[in-house]
């Protein structure tokens, strides 16, 4: 008997084979899962399903054990508070990880690649200390605060490097958009007026504490 589990990495396979126990714990496996015991071990086939065997992945790898130590027990069924903002920040930052909804599912990995794809670090679909790291610098120099961009200290800066956002009162008018798109065409940026991940490290680049 064979039980495949498939995680987010189309790659990773986990097979459990009954064949590969002795004899006697064939026997003993064999009688105890039925009848109710059946129905647990069922049970966990899905809960492996669904949440992608992501709490498998701290055994698996260092950076895997990064990831448990940073998002905590992922428990099946149950929102993760680090888990929703992650989705939060990645959604902050252009990358589209589906419903925010704490759930590490695949949407959330794909948009995690492709972060760290455009980012600079390693492609591993996994929370790691670097990607973390990266994911909330910007919460750490309040552009970002509870979970929204704060306007506010976005137009000081646009104006500090001598884009005029208008009046300063953190609402994103028709000057505030018209001096982010001057900005991004100014710093080699997409100009699309949209404050994504790329946008922000160059705005960033104006704070007192760094250099233009």
């Amino acid at each position: 008997m064979k039980i495949m589990f498939s995680g987010p990495r189309a790659s990773t396979r986990y097979i459990l084979s009954l064949n590969s126990l002795p004899l006697a714990g064939r026997g003993i496996l064999s009688n105890s899962l039925y009848p109710l015991n059946i129905y647990l071990f069922r049970l966990l086939i899905i809960s492996f399903c669904l949440q992608g065997c992501d709490f498998l992945y701290g055994f698996l790898d260092k950076k895997g054990a990064e990831e448990k130590k940073i998002i905590g027990e992922v428990v099946p069924f149950e929102k993760n508070l680090t888990v929703e903002e992650i989705q939060t920040l990645l959604e902050l930052y252009g990358y589209d990880p589906g419903r925010v909804d704490g759930v590490m599912g695949l949407k959330t990995r794909n948009a995690l690649e492709r972060f760290q794809k455009e980012n600079g670090l390693e492609e591993t679909r996994v929370l790691d200390r670097q990607t973390w790291e990266k994911l909330v610098v910007f919460k750490e120099t309040n552009f970002i605060v509870e979970g929204e961009l704060n306007m506010r200290l976005i137009q000081v800066i646009l104006k500090e490097a001598g884009f005029d956002p208008g009046k300063i009162d953190g609402k994103a008018g028709p000057r505030t958009q018209a001096a982010i798109l001057n900005f991004q065409k100014a710093r080699g940026l997409k100009a699309d007026g949209k404050i994504g991940y790329q946008t922000l490290s160059q705005l960033a680049r104006f704070l007192p504490s760094q250099g233009p």
